[in-house]
């Protein structure tokens, strides 16, 4: 019998049968016998030596038939790529042709005679001949295909069940959506609301929500806060009220894009953080694991934003549990925004119904003192008592509640004006310094002797581009309001000079001042300093919201300033001058 002696990977020498023999005789017993030890016919493992170079079958065992039901003759005319497809592409095969590893694996699929693939997982080692050096490969195949079905099955089962927990999951945040909706249809008072909402998503979206607020002068305040532990309820509310919002969220106020964090934040990051031992402390014992922060938005305006926060180890938020926060944030908005218009809707009626009150009362004034003195005048006629003085004084005062009368249309026809935006302008070039001295002029004579109008030009002024008769109004209507609120001998001054690149006009008087909250209130429409409304003087509250429009309008400026009650009031007016009009108002 001739033998080739074959070298395997762990240097053992064994004999291999010369090929051709083996092929002429496929049941000759010699091409089975690798020496003592070698049960090549009885290993219940598939055995199947190739050659390294072409892959060619040289050895076949019987358990290889029964795997893959290709006799020994039959196996012996292919190549082994031709029954594993995918063999010769994988990094196991280049590894152990080059005998780089004494054993590696892989699974694959095999084509059995039959047609169909089987899973199998290849053991390749390599063998080398003593006599020519010819390298083979030694592969164990082994049928893998009931436990790659369990694999298969034990995956599929795994996905059913994240499946359901996700689906469980997802039915508690849809239902966390169905409660927070509820209870934010059920109440207009949405900061109680917004409380009780954040505590349905701590059941289950996070362990502790908290809902900032962005305010109109751009300050940020907390509104809700909610969270699992009582005990850290309290801390929490503690560095909110000592430590203000964080930087995550005031990026959100300013970007409106949602942020998500995960993962724990070592010691040193809290540190960083930290303004004193006292909030590092409270960062320690609040630790965050998982942290989203949503924006809270209404019709395109930025209300403020809701963090929520899961102190739990191992917790990841993902884009599903983004997109519940997502959806929480957009009905608190809109419930915020409702509450809003609500509120503004009862202010306009209770605005409404203020402006009919003194409107009515404010017409009927004039009205009455016109019918009054033309009924004296009728009945001293009647009784031939009317004398020359006393006509004269009954058609004076007939006059005076006649101009007031006009002035009174007059605001309320503005109003309406500017509420659809077209109050009408004629602007040409004017001189305010003269237009200045004739009002004050005016108003001198009405004086006569019960108190002073001093006015004080100082500098030479430039011409404006205003409307003359507009501007006046807003003199008129400036100097009618220091003389309503000073007493009677009360001294009023009137100061006009240039002041960056505009005209300076400022009113003021010795009466009785504004209260410190007032100073912006009264420029809005139908509304008066609360010491005006108790001390009972008259007025409708249209007057300066008139004047502020028509300043506006020619690019200007208007304020007010007091020291307070009883200390008086100056009134502001800024015009650009015609010659810089837009860079003056840059300026202002």
């Amino acid at each position: 019998m001739s033998h080739w002696p074959i070298v395997i990977t762990d240097r053992e020498m064994v004999d291999m049968p010369n090929a051709s023999d083996s092929r002429s005789d496929p049941h000759s017993d010699s091409w089975l016998d690798f020496g003592p030890g070698w049960l090549f016919a009885s290993m219940r493992d598939a055995i199947v030596v190739v050659d390294a170079e072409t892959a060619q079958v040289a050895l076949w065992n019987p358990a290889a038939t029964e795997l893959l039901g290709f006799t020994p003759e039959e196996a012996l005319q292919l190549s082994f790529s031709e029954l594993v497809v995918d063999l010769q592409e994988t990094p196991q095969w280049a590894a152990a042709r080059a005998g780089d590893s004494d054993r590696e694996a892989v699974e694959l699929f095999a084509r059995r005679k039959s047609g169909q693939d089987v899973c199998v997982e290849l053991t390749l080692s390599r063998l080398r001949t003593s006599a020519d050096q010819r390298a083979y490969v030694l592969a164990v195949v082994r049928d893998i295909s009931e436990r790659h079905h369990a694999e298969e099955e034990r995956i599929e089962l795994i996905r059913e069940q994240l499946a359901s927990e996700e689906s469980a999951a997802a039915q508690r945040r849809l239902e966390v959506l169905a409660e927070a909706s509820r209870l934010l249809d059920a109440s207009l008072e949405y900061e109680t609301t917004l409380q009780e909402v954040a505590r349905v998503a701590v059941r289950t979206l996070a362990d502790w929500c908290i809902v900032h607020l962005l305010e109109q002068d751009g300050t940020i305040r907390w509104l809700a806060l909610a969270h699992g532990d009582p005990a850290k309820e309290a801390l929490a509310r503690e560095l909110q009220e000592r430590y203000p919002a964080t930087e995550g969220v005031t990026r959100v106020l300013r970007t409106g894009v949602s942020e998500i964090y995960s993962g724990q934040r070592s010691d040193a990051d809290l540190a960083a953080r930290a303004h004193d031992e006292d909030h590092l402390r409270m960062l320690r014992e609040l630790d965050s694991k998982a942290v989203m922060i949503v924006p809270l938005v209404a019709r395109g305006r930025m209300l403020g934003a809701v963090s929520l926060i899961s102190t739990r180890q191992g917790r990841v938020y993902r884009t599903t549990d983004l997109a519940i926060a997502e959806e929480l944030a957009r009905r608190c908005g809109q419930a915020i925004q409702n509450a809003w218009l609500h509120q503004e809707a009862h202010a306009a009626i209770r605005a409404r119904d203020r402006f009919v009150s003194i409107a009515s009362h404010e017409l009927r004034t004039p009205i009455a003192r016109v019918k009054g003195y033309a009924e004296m005048v009728l009945a001293a006629h009647t009784d031939g008592d009317l004398t020359d003085e006393m006509l004269q004084r009954s058609l004076r005062r007939i006059d005076n509640a006649s101009d007031r009368l006009t002035g009174l249309v007059r605001d309320l026809l503005d109003v309406s004006k500017l509420s659809t935006g077209k109050l009408p302008m004629r602007l040409r070039s004017v001189d305010p310094t003269e237009l200045v001295r004739e009002v004050v002029g005016r108003y001198q004579e009405q004086l006569s002797g019960t108190g002073h109008l001093l006015l004080d030009i100082v500098g030479q002024p430039g011409n404006v581009s205003a409307d003359p008769e507009r501007v006046e109004q807003v003199l008129t209507n400036l100097l009618d309001n220091a003389l309503k609120y000073s007493p009677d001998g009360a001294d009023l001054r009137v100061r006009v000079q240039p002041k960056a690149r505009g005209v300076l006009v400022e009113v003021q008087d010795h009466g009785i001042g504004l209260p410190p909250e007032a100073a912006e209130r009264i420029f809005e429409p139908f509304s008066r300093a609360t010491n005006a409304e108790v001390r009972q003087i008259t007025g409708m509250g249209l007057g300066l919201y008139i004047c502020r429009n028509i300043v506006e309008q020619h690019h200007g400026r208007i304020w007010a300033r007091s020291q307070g009650e009883g200390s008086g009031t100056l009134i502001s007016v800024w015009l650009p001058e015609l010659t810089s009009l837009p860079s003056a108002a840059a300026a202002a």
